[in-house]
């Protein structure tokens, strides 16, 4: 099991990080990039089960990395998450083949639980 967490707040990609951790993923499987440019070469580098995506970043939103992921790895599992999701993000999202999101700010218990929903079965 592989996962990426990719969010330009360092506080932030703590906390993914933890929770991923604490749903069983071993901590030398998960890595963290802070922008497009890490996350891509990560990409090139590994091939990953989960990512975690904040739609907002600071060099390129959310969106246009989710599009370079599923190019380069269309079986990967995305949950995606921000301050806020309205009605038309939410259908843009499921569209563009977002497996999942989660709405900041962060209810721990559920983001854990989106997590495990999102782990492949055979992969812890």
């Amino acid at each position: 099991m592989q996962v990426l967490v990719l969010d330009d707040s360092d506080i932030m990609r703590d906390i993914l990080v933890n929770h991923v951790l604490e749903s069983g993923v071993e901590e030398d499987c998960i890595h963290q990039a802070f922008d497009e440019v890490e996350a891509i070469r990560l990409i090139n580098a590994n091939t990953y089960d989960l990512c975690l995506l904040d739609i907002m970043t600071d060099r390129t939103g959310g969106i246009a990395i989710l599009q370079k992921l599923r190019k380069l790895q269309p079986r990967i599992k995305v949950i995606m998450f921000n301050n806020f999701l309205k009605a038309e993000c939410v259908n843009d999202l499921a569209e563009r083949e977002t497996d999942d999101f989660v709405i900041k700010p962060l209810d721990y218990a559920q983001l854990k639980q989106t997590i495990i929903d999102n782990i492949p079965l055979n992969s812890i």
